[in-house]
């Protein structure tokens, strides 16, 4: 875990995107403050839901430096989505919307700790394969306009790796350059932190300009 006595600050702003991104999300309204069970008359509120929590709550212990670690504080993040879910049934409008925004979450989150991993990294390191699988599964994460950022850059340092077809663009994961790859990865990844894994996803076909990626599997 990464104690708020080392590279936490860093860390913690980070988390502190991914939530107030997730906060600014009109969906996320029901989420934002305490449930106020008593207004609402839900008298087995504190029965059900034993440790309640709420993005509100977690964004001020963010501003606070309460968490002792960003383990800690995914963990309120994701008391969250559990306690929604635990309390309305499945396939109600607010197990759906809490299912939602906890798959989002999870997809910021783990975009959040492979970041600093690549931090730590030198920027000519060989990716392995299963991080090149990795980034063809992200690359969809994002949106047209971040997907064009991508193929300037690929462009820009190695043309070889894209695949040209009459209406979209492919990328060849292996045939890109270390350097290249660490270099969209990194992008990709603060992508996906910056809109709290809840970016509008890319259509695959049928929009003027939309690209497609596909990763050559050895």
């Amino acid at each position: 875990m990464v104690k708020a006595d080392g590279p936490a600050p860093e860390f913690m702003d980070q988390m502190l995107k991914i939530v107030s991104s997730t906060i600014a999300r009109r969906e996320s309204l029901i989420f934002r403050e305490p449930v106020d069970w008593k207004a609402l008359g839900l008298t087995d509120y504190i029965q059900i839901v034993k440790t309640p929590m709420d993005l509100g709550t977690v964004k001020k212990n963010i501003e606070k430096n309460v968490y002792k670690d960003i383990e800690e504080c995914a963990n309120d993040v994701r008391l969250v989505w559990t306690n929604c879910m635990l309390y309305n049934r499945d396939g109600s409008e607010y197990y759906h919307l809490a299912d939602k925004f906890s798959k989002a979450f999870e997809d910021a989150y783990g975009a959040l700790r492979r970041l600093h991993v690549t931090d730590d990294e030198d920027p000519h390191k060989t990716p392995t394969v299963e991080a090149r699988i990795q980034l063809s599964h992200d690359i969809f994460k994002i949106d047209n306009v971040e997907m064009a950022r991508v193929l300037t850059i690929i462009e820009e340092d190695c043309p070889s790796a894209l695949v040209r077809k009459v209406d979209e663009v492919m990328i060849n994961f292996d045939a890109l350059a270390s350097e290249t790859f660490n270099k969209v990865n990194k992008f990709v990844l603060n992508v996906m932190v910056h809109h709290g894994g809840l970016n509008k996803k890319r259509k695959l076909s049928g929009a003027a300009g939309a690209a497609a990626a596909k990763a050559q599997k050895r």
